[in-house]
C-alpha cells in the first residue's frame, strides 16, 4: 500500500492500536461481509463484521493489513465519489452510517480513520453516496422500517424519506444523480395469489416519486444491485422460487432457480430474468454483484457454493436487444461477443457473499473462511467456443489451510497462488488466496450456520436452507410440500424459537424441530448428513434471538403499545388464551379462519408471535399481508365478534403491541 508520508506519525500510533485491537479479538471469526477495490485496482477494503472493523491492504501484493474500528457491526460500504471516503452502514437496532477517510485529496492512500458518524435508523443495510448541488448526500436503506433516508453528509440531518417497500437491502444512484434504484429482499404480495415477487423501486430524486417495479413471479432474495455501464439498467441478484410445483424433486432447478434480474431504470420497467445455473448444477444463493472498471463483465458472488460467476455485459445487451454503450464497445475486444454469457469458477471458499472487480481481476471475500480470493481473467479470442460453461463441482484446495498462511492476526496479507483454471474455451483464470486471520476454532453454532448456508450439501447444489429461510426466518412464499398432501400450499414459517415451540410445520406434522431439520435435508435438499451435522444445525437455530422491533421507542413499548398489551391480556380480546407464555404460544393446535379449500386438516399449530412484525404474510395460506387485515377481514381470533366491539383506537393499540413483540 502507498501511504502519504505526511501521515506517518499518526499512522504509527494508529497501527499500534490496530494491532492491540486485533490481538484482543484473536480467535473470533471475522465474518467478512463486504469487499471493495479502488478505481486504480491497487487497494482492497474489507469489512469484518465480527470484530466491527474495516481492513485495508494491497490488492495485488503481500502487504500489511491496516485496520480501523467501527462504531457498529458493519453490513455494507460504498465509495463516496472521488474515493476520499468510504460510507459504511450497519448496526441494530440503533443503526449508523460512518464516513471513513481512506485517501487524501490527491488520491494517495491514508490510514483509515472514522471522521463522522450519523444515526441511520433501525437497520441500515446499504448506502448510495451522491453529490447534488455541491452537497454530499447519503441515501441509506432502512431495512425493517421499509425506508430510504436522505441524509446530509455534512450534518447528519435527515432531509427526506422515501417509502421503499419490504426490507430494502440494496440501493444505487445513477451516474447523473437523477434516480435511485432500490432492491427489496422479500415479496410483499399475498402468498396465495397468481403473482408474487420482490420489487425494484425507482426513486426520482427531483420529484420524490417512487415507482415500484414488479418482477417475474416467485422472484425473491434480492441481496444486491448493480448498474450497467451507462446507468440505464439495474441488475439484481435473486432467486426464483417455483413454489407452485410440488417439491417432488430438486434436479434441474425444479424447486428454485438462481438468477439475475434486469430492470430499465428510465422506463421503470422489468426487462428480463437470466438464470445463473447450468442445466445440471445450480448457482446457489447469488449475493453480491459488481461491474468491472472496463464495463465488459459483471462479477456475481455465488454464496451457496463458494464460487464467482462472470456475466458478459456485451452478451447481456445483445440478449435484451439493447445498444451497448460506446465506451464498452471500445473496451471490448473485437471477438468479445464470443465470450460465454456466464463463466463460473471456485476458490474453495465458503460464503462468497461479496465481490469486487477491476478490469479483468475479481476479488471475493469469504464470510465463513475469513479469507479473500483473487482471480485474474484472461481471454484468448482464437480459442473461444462461445458456450456457457463452468469448472464443475468446486473442491476445497489444500492452500486454504496451508501452514504458510499467516500465523497471527496482525501478519501481512500473504497471497498463495492456486492452480490455473480454464472454465471455458479461451477463458483462463489465475487464482490466489489470502487469509486475514488464522482459521478460528469453529463452535457448533458457527458450524451449524455454515451448513445452513451451504448448498453443496444439496443434490446438484440448487439451494441451501437460507433459500427459503433467509436469516433463518421466512421467504414470504407458500410451498406445496409433500409432508401433508398436495395441492395445499403452506406459508413458510420463521425458524426463530422453532426448537422451543414444538410441534413443527404449520400442520404440526413434525413432532419437533430436530425432526424437521433432518426431514428438510432429506426431502428438500434431497441429501443426507452425518448426525453431528444435523446437531450443529440444531445448535445454530437454538442460538437465534429476536431482533428489537422497529415499533419500539428507544427499546421500550410506546404508550399505544402499552395500552394494547392490556387489551391483549384481557378477556375482551382473548388473544392470550392461545398466545401465552414466554414465546406467546400455548403449543397447541387450533382452528383458524384461514383454511385452504383443498386442506384436509382443520387445526393448525399456534406459532410464536415474536418478530411477527417481519414475518408477513400471515396464517397458513399467507393471504393476509398485514395484521389488521388478518384480524379484521380475515377474522382470525374473531369468530365470536369480540374484536368488532373494540374502538378504532383500541384496535390500533392492540396491533401496535403485537407488532412490538
Amino acid at each position: 500500500m502507498r501511504l502519504d508520508k505526511s501521515s506517518a506519525l499518526p499512522a504509527v500510533f494508529l497501527f499500534l492500536f490496530w494491532i492491540a485491537l486485533a490481538a484482543s479479538r484473536a480467535g473470533e471469526p471475522l465474518s467478512l461481509c463486504d469487499i471493495q477495490v479502488d478505481r486504480a485496482g491497487k487497494t482492497l477494503y474489507i469489512l469484518e463484521a465480527g470484530p466491527r472493523r474495516l481492513a485495508v491492504t494491497d490488492a495485488e501484493e503481500s502487504a500489511p493489513i491496516l485496520r480501523a474500528g467501527l462504531p457498529m457491526t458493519p453490513v455494507k460500504m460504498r465509495f463516496v465519489p472521488g474515493e476520499e471516503f468510504l460510507a459504511v452502514v450497519g448496526g441494530l437496532p440503533e443503526g449508523k452510517v460512518a464516513l471513513v477517510r481512506v485517501k487524501d485529496a490527491h488520491g494517495a492512500d491514508l490510514p483509515p480513520a472514522v471522521e463522522k458518524v450519523f444515526d441511520a435508523g433501525h437497520s441500515p443495510s446499504d448506502v448510495a453516496p451522491l453529490f447534488r448541488d455541491g452537497k454530499l448526500l447519503l441515501y441509506v436503506t432502512d431495512r425493517f422500517a421499509g425506508l430510504v433516508r436522505e441524509i446530509d453528509g455534512g450534518t447528519g440531518e435527515v432531509l427526506r424519506t422515501f417509502g421503499a417497500g419490504r426490507e430494502p437491502v440494496a440501493v444505487r444512484a445513477t451516474p447523473d444523480g437523477a434516480y435511485l434504484a432500490v432492491g427489496s429482499l422479500l415479496p410483499e404480495d399475498p402468498a396465495d395469489v397468481a403473482q408474487t415477487s420482490s420489487r425494484v423501486r425507482i426513486i426520482d430524486l427531483a420529484s420524490g416519486e417512487v415507482t415500484p417495479v414488479s418482477l417475474e413471479n416467485g422472484i425473491s432474495n434480492l441481496y444486491d444491485l448493480e448498474l450497467s455501464p451507462d446507468g440505464r439498467l439495474a441488475i439484481v441478484t435473486a432467486t426464483r422460487g417455483n413454489y407452485r410445483t410440488v417439491t417432488t424433486q430438486v434436479e434441474g432447478g425444479w424447486i428454485v432457480d438462481n438468477v439475475i434480474v434486469v430492470v430499465d431504470i428510465a422506463r421503470k420497467k422489468y426487462i428480463e430474468t437470466f438464470a445463473l445455473d447450468n442445466q445440471y448444477r445450480g448457482a446457489p444463493n447469488p449475493w453480491g454483484i459488481r461491474l468491472g472498471s472496463g464495463g465488459a463483465f459483471l462479477a456475481v458472488g455465488i454464496a451457496g457454493s463458494g464460487e464467482v460467476e462472470l456475466i458478459s455485459v456485451p452478451r447481456l445487451y445483445e440478449l435484451i436487444n439493447y445498444r451497448l454503450p460506446e465506451d464498452v464497445q471500445r473496451a471490448a475486444a473485437s471477438d468479445e461477443h464470443l465470450v460465454p454469457f456466464k463463466t463460473r469458477f471456485a476458490f474453495g471458499l465458503e460464503g462468497t457473499r461479496s465481490v469486487a472487480m477491476h478490469g479483468g481481476t475479481v476479488w471475493t471475500a469469504s464470510y465463513f473462511d475469513d479469507a479473500v480470493g483473487r482471480a485474474r481473467i484472461s481471454i484468448d479470442p482464437r480459442r473461444l467456443d462461445g458456450s456457457d460453461a463452468d469448472r464443475g463441482y468446486p473442491r476445497k484446495p489444500k492452500a486454504v489451510n496451508d501452514d504458510d498462511l499467516p500465523p497471527a492476526p496482525d501478519s501481512p496479507l500473504h497471497w498463495v497462488e492456486l492452480n490455473r483454471l480454464e472454465p471455458a474455451g479461451g477463458v483462463s483464470v489465475e487464482r490466489a488466496l489470502a487469509r486475514l486471520a488464522p482459521e478460528p476454532d469453529e463452535t457448533a453454532v458457527r458450524r451449524g450456520e455454515r451448513l445452513f448456508c451451504n448448498a453443496l450439501i444439496c443434490r446438484e447444489h440448487w439451494q441451501s436452507c437460507i433459500t427459503c429461510h433467509p436469516d433463518a426466518r421466512a421467504d414470504a412464499l407458500s410451498w406445496d410440500l409433500l409432508n401433508d398432501g398436495t395441492n395445499n400450499p403452506k406459508n413458510t414459517k420463521s425458524l426463530l424459537f422453532s426448537h422451543e415451540t414444538p410441534p413443527s410445520m404449520i400442520t404440526g406434522v413434525r413432532e419437533d424441530a430436530e425432526t424437521a431439520v433432518r426431514a428438510g435435508v432429506i426431502h428438500i435438499l434431497f441429501s443426507r448428513l452425518p448426525e453431528e451435522d444435523y446437531c450443529a444445525i440444531d445448535e445454530y437455530l437454538k442460538s437465534l434471538r429476536p431482533l428489537p422491533s422497529p415499533h419500539l421507542e428507544h427499546g421500550k413499548l410506546s404508550e399505544s403499545a402499552r395500552r394494547g398489551r392490556l387489551l391483549f391480556e384481557s378477556s375482551r380480546t382473548g388473544c392470550a388464551d392461545c398466545h401465552s407464555g414466554e414465546y406467546f404460544t400455548d403449543l397447541m393446535m387450533h382452528r383458524t379462519a384461514s383454511q385452504d379449500p383443498f386442506e384436509p386438516r382443520h387445526e393448525f399449530d399456534t406459532p410464536t408471535l415474536r418478530e411477527i412484525w417481519r414475518t408477513a404474510p400471515y396464517l397458513s395460506t399467507g393471504h393476509w399481508t398485514t395484521l389488521r387485515g388478518t384480524l379484521k377481514e380475515g377474522g382470525h381470533g374473531n369468530q365470536d365478534g369480540r374484536l368488532d366491539r373494540l374502538t378504532d383506537e383500541e384496535f390500533g393499540d392492540l396491533i401496535e403491541y403485537v407488532l412490538s413483540l
